[in-house]
């Protein structure tokens, strides 16, 4: 009987085992979404050294955010006549208006008003430089400074990267007489870094008053990285999606009073309460439901086998493989919506009980998940609380949704990094962070964030950091990879 029992499970095991390896094979990237041609990048004639001159010129105007009405718009008109005077050929070709006096819209009208336009998103604000950084720079973080076959400066690549080197692109095709069939429509906004109330969310609002509905739009939000985590070599990340954004305010009152004569509870400890509760609450972490399993999928052929068997066979190794990816961040954000307690205020004085107290807590949300769904679970979490209440401390924004990786679009946008960084495979990826590109999802049949730049860990630290800067190699394969977007998808 034992015998029979020990046979029986061999039996099972080596069944398991070859199930199991036969997914792991079988596990392989996908084929192309659809059959496109691109033009060859590397026969473009790119003056590399004229386009780092004009980057330069455009990171000296201090863009910084507008937050508060007396705040100095003239940067931004200065920029703005220097995209007229430094491109002419382009200004010439294309209609030019303004959004709230700020925000650019370019239409490059084509003569086939039958196909839906091409939309390309940058934006001309940056993020201010802390007076407490500005000793770790190594040049002035606005001075343009062009060394080392990089220009440096704030801007550099979020987001005057894109923007100046769209218009490069732009003016190399214009010079040359092309004429597009699909109108291509670019908006700049001005206030992408605070959230493009007044500036892509009004561009956004105007293009849909008008009917459009854009083939795709492509705005800045990733790129390709010399070593991802699950390969360890490099990789383009098209984001497909981003993230959404919500924090929850939780607040706590008490019997004031002094602190020698406390009751069982006092505000602050509500609220500490609460805090740890809402933020222990079980979140879902799994790969699908989002760009995780694609990206995986796209990376097989560059997974360990090991990797590669623990994703194909998610049913059996689904627990070690989630524990796993949740000891990096990256990698855990991608599973599921993430939570950070950060700010908690209350009391005046050590031994004064204060009436009430606040907590802050963020959420990035995954686009598995809505903030309804977070909030009715939070607040499920501490109902039993009495003088504890939970709402969200201003209006939430929502995850993005997500884009077709087997749409023409994408194999166009993926066929064209290949071309400009060969030795980087495709694969989509989540936005962590926000861009403008969200605000575009209802005039636009997909929504792409991609700026075909490669980038070591060290270059991507100096985005919204210090010493930020783009190199001559990337200004180069960013103007192609455009003048071939354009090329490709819009010109007769």
């Amino acid at each position: 009987m034992v015998r029979l029992i020990l046979g029986g499970l061999a039996l099972v095991l080596v069944a398991l085992a070859g199930f199991v390896g036969y997914r792991t094979m079988a596990f392989t990237a996908p084929p192309p979404p659809a059959d496109v041609n691109v033009p060859d990048t590397a026969g473009y004639t790119i003056d590399v050294p004229n386009a780092a001159a004009h980057l330069s010129q455009a990171v000296r105007f201090r863009t910084v955010s507008l937050v508060a009405p007396e705040d100095d718009r003239k940067p931004f008109e200065d920029l703005q006549a220097w995209m007229i005077a430094t491109y002419p050929a382009f200004n010439a070709a294309a209609r030019r208006e303004t959004v709230n006096g700020l925000t650019v819209i370019y239409t490059w009208e084509g003569s086939d008003p039958g196909q839906p336009p091409l939309l390309l998103l940058a934006h001309q604000d940056v993020v201010p430089v802390p007076d407490d950084t500005r000793a770790a720079w190594t040049v002035d973080p606005f001075g343009g400074v062009i060394q080392n076959d990089a220009v440096w400066g704030r801007g550099s690549v979020d987001d005057k990267g894109s923007l100046v080197l769209l218009l490069e692109a732009a003016e190399y095709l214009a010079r040359q007489g092309k004429k597009p069939a699909r109108t291509i429509i670019f908006a700049f906004g001005h206030d992408e870094e605070i959230g493009g109330a007044d500036g892509a969310v009004q561009a956004a609002a105007l293009l849909q008053q008008r009917g459009i509905r854009a083939w795709f739009a492509l705005d800045e939000g990733m790129a390709a990285i010399t070593e991802h985590p699950l390969t360890g070599g490099p990789a383009s990340m098209i984001g497909i999606s981003e993230r959404g954004f919500g924090t929850l305010r939780v607040h706590a009152t008490g019997e004031p009073g002094h602190s020698s004569m406390p009751p069982p509870e006092t505000a602050v400890s509500l609220v500490s309460e609460a805090v740890v509760r809402i933020h222990d609450m079980p979140i879902e972490q799994r790969l699908e439901g989002g760009p995780a399993i694609d990206m995986m999928r796209a990376l097989a052929p560059e997974i360990s086998l090991t990797n590669r068997m623990a994703v194909a066979n998610e049913w059996l190794f689904g627990p070690l493989l989630r524990q796993r990816m949740a000891q990096d961040r990256t990698a855990r954000a991608l599973m599921g919506t993430t939570v950070a307690p950060t700010m908690i205020n209350g009391g005046v004085r050590a031994n004064v009980l204060p009436a009430e107290a606040t907590a802050m807590i963020n959420y990035r949300f995954h686009p598995r998940d809505t903030a309804a769904s977070i909030l009715e679970r939070a607040r499920a979490e501490v109902a039993d609380m009495e003088g504890v209440d939970v709402d969200w401390a201003e209006p939430p924004r929502e995850a993005t949704e997500t884009s077709s990786t087997t749409s023409t679009s994408y194999a166009l946008l993926a066929a064209l990094s290949r071309s400009v960084i060969p030795d980087a495979p495709v694969a989509p990826g989540l936005v962590l962070a926000g861009t403008d590109s969200r605000n575009y999802s209802d005039v636009a049949e997909n929504v792409y964030r991609f700026q075909p730049m490669l980038f070591a860990e060290d270059d991507l630290a100096g985005i919204h950091g210090t010493n930020e800067h783009l190199s001559f190699a990337n200004i180069d394969r960013t103007i192609r990879f455009y003048v071939g977007l354009m090329e490709a998808g819009a010109m007769q």
